[in-house]
């Protein structure tokens, strides 16, 4: 129990905070991820400080510096100065390669004191200056202010070695790892992911065990193309700024992929989005994006329950689209989007504020594939909607048709429930669902609403582009793999999340109250109903009161968000992205 929670508090410590730390040099090669902190005090101070307004909130009273500040201490000594955690790839006997765990970090007193106590006093090794030892499956140890854990013995021997001066291969001479992680610069929270080493991994065990499947091989072949990737952040009093590099693998043999990873375009889709718009993620699509989804579609068709992918013949239509798309995409959430997720009586409520922009390059051939396309797509939800409806049908009423004969009454009424409010969420959220479209200007713009399509549509709306607070952002659309812009939303009410949560609770529950309250009444009479009723109405206020402080909790939390800014850009085949959040610590 000791041992797990060590590993425990090494990971989810060093998951939680904050810089690219001094010991990642001492890391051996072969890792698949690391996850590097350093200088995460002001990190720690920031999320405690929301933590603890959180349980004062929900306490009511001042207990919650008093719950965290105890822990917080401990991480602030340890983690806050420097921690790494990676899963390196270790060779066995049987010449296959697996991944284990290594992960370190500097301790003060305090934290030393609190590591210590979960270590057991066992005799162990020496490597250089640093003793280990095990400690239930695990291998760990304390020595010259570290602490460190390790599922591999030969994995801690080997860095416990690089840090005592050996000379060995180490990560931090690898252009794989070097490469992205320079262009991200010095953050609080860095990861690394080396996706070519891992497929190398997953090739080797799969070689080992079995001949690769042909449909895990592309997988494997895309899975190495994605190269290396590096991202992190650093929080400030306003907020926080991150970073994030992806280096495509210019060996690899998914071609396509590395085409659509590294392209680029001059974007002037902003022109043309409406300025009140919530959220604009904007993307350098590749024309043979669509061509290359289609051919996954195919790959996984088989497994398509409904038959929708068949039915809607999407991958041909995806694959014929490519001949007239041209390189920019944009997903845009337009005014009041975010609150339309608080109607629960409408769960597609958001795609009245959902719409999809993408540059046209060939108008002719657009206009003539995309009648066809669009009724091929709605004819196929249609009979998806059937499909699903009567499987539903199908395992419903098959249950009841296995029961015991006296169940028989009782499954019956409560299958016959369970369907119809089944089929009628199927309906609520299948049955109008329809694809629409509409082109202006050099862009296709598609919609699943068509409330959503004619506010896109609506020329007298002023553009994005000549809005003061997109002009202020500074976003660059040339020559940019993409960019996202979310402007300060508006702000959530306490009792606006409340309402939300509370209809959503209301029609389960008040169907549970009324099967509850006739069976109290034929078995025990009028008197014992009413009981129950008093009964629940005290229930109910007392949960309305817990959901009633949450919801204002999580609407401080939630509003403390006021926006973000993103752009990314390509430079042979790094692509680099910045980010600028705004939040209210």
């Amino acid at each position: 129990m000791k041992n797990t929670l060590l590993l425990t508090a090494l990971l989810l410590g060093t998951a939680s905070t904050a810089r690219a730390a001094s010991l990642s040099e001492g890391l051996p090669a072969g890792a698949l991820m690391t996850l590097e902190t350093k200088n995460a005090g002001g990190a720690i101070d920031r999320f405690s400080g929301l933590l603890v307004s959180a349980v004062n909130g929900f306490a009511g009273g001042d207990e919650g510096g008093e719950m965290v500040g105890g822990f917080q201490q401990i991480l602030k000594g340890s983690l806050g100065q420097e921690a790494v955690a990676g899963v390196f790839s270790v060779g066995n006997a049987g010449g296959t390669f697996s991944p284990e765990l290594l992960a370190v970090s500097k301790v003060d007193k305090l934290s030393g004191e609190f590591f210590a106590s979960l270590m057991e006093p066992r005799k162990g090794a020496r490597v250089g200056d640093y003793t280990f030892s095990r400690q239930g499956s695990t291998f760990a140890g304390m020595a010259n202010g570290l602490v460190y854990v390790s599922t591999n013995k030969d994995l801690l021997m080997g860095y416990l070695g690089r840090l005592s001066g050996k000379a060995a291969p180490r990560l931090m001479n690898s252009a794989a790892y070097t490469v992205p992680r320079r262009a991200t610069g010095e953050q609080e929270l860095s990861l690394f992911l080396n996706f070519s080493a891992t497929a190398k991994v997953i090739r080797g065990v799969l070689g080992k065990e079995i001949s690769l499947p042909r449909l895990l091989s592309p997988l494997v072949d895309a899975l190495d193309t994605l190269g290396q990737y590096a991202a992190g952040f650093t929080t400030t009093a306003g907020g926080l700024t991150a970073a994030s590099a992806h280096a495509a693998n210019v060996q690899g043999k998914d071609r396509p992929l590395y085409r659509i990873l590294t392209d680029s375009a001059d974007f002037t889709v902003q022109d043309i989005i409406p300025a009140g718009a919530e959220a604009v993620v904007a993307s350098a699509c590749a024309p043979e994006s669509g061509a290359y989804l289609g051919r996954w579609l195919t790959r996984v068709d088989l497994f398509d329950p409904l038959g929708f992918l068949t039915d809607s013949q999407l991958a041909s239509h995806l694959e014929r689209s490519g001949a007239w798309l041209g390189h920019e995409c944009a997903q845009v959430t337009l005014a009041g989007g975010m609150k339309s997720g608080l109607d629960v009586s409408n769960p597609l409520a958001s795609l009245d504020y959902t719409v999809s922009y993408q540059r046209v390059a060939d108008m002719t051939a657009a206009q003539a594939q995309m009648p066809e396309y669009a009724d091929s797509v709605n004819a196929a939800i249609a009979g998806a909607s059937e499909s699903l409806k009567k499987l539903l049908k199908d395992d419903l009423f098959g249950t009841v048709g296995r029961s015991l004969p006296g169940e028989m009454g009782a499954a019956a009424a409560a299958g016959g429930a369970a369907a119809s409010g089944s089929l009628k969420m199927v309906d609520a959220m299948l049955g109008n669902l329809k694809m629409v479209y509409a082109f202006r200007g050099d862009y296709l713009i598609t919609a699943f609403s068509q409330a959503a399509l004619d506010a896109a549509l609506d020329e007298g709306t002023a553009p994005l582009a000549q809005d003061a607070g997109f002009m202020a952002a500074g976003i660059e659309p040339r020559f940019s793999a993409g960019w996202t812009y979310a402007p300060n939303p508006e702000d959530i009410s306490g009792e606006e999340l409340s309402e939300a949560i509370m209809s959503n609770l209301g029609a389960g529950g008040e169907m549970m109250d009324e099967e509850m309250a006739e069976t109290d009444t034929a078995e025990t009479g009028d008197d014992m109903d009413m009981e129950y009723d008093d009964e629940g109405m005290d229930t109910g206020e007392m949960m309305s009161g817990m959901i009633g402080t949450m919801s204002d909790l999580m609407a401080d939390l939630i509003n403390r968000y006021d926006g973000q800014t993103v752009q990314s850009a390509v430079q042979g085949n790094v692509i680099t992205s910045k980010s600028n959040v705004l939040y209210r610590w």
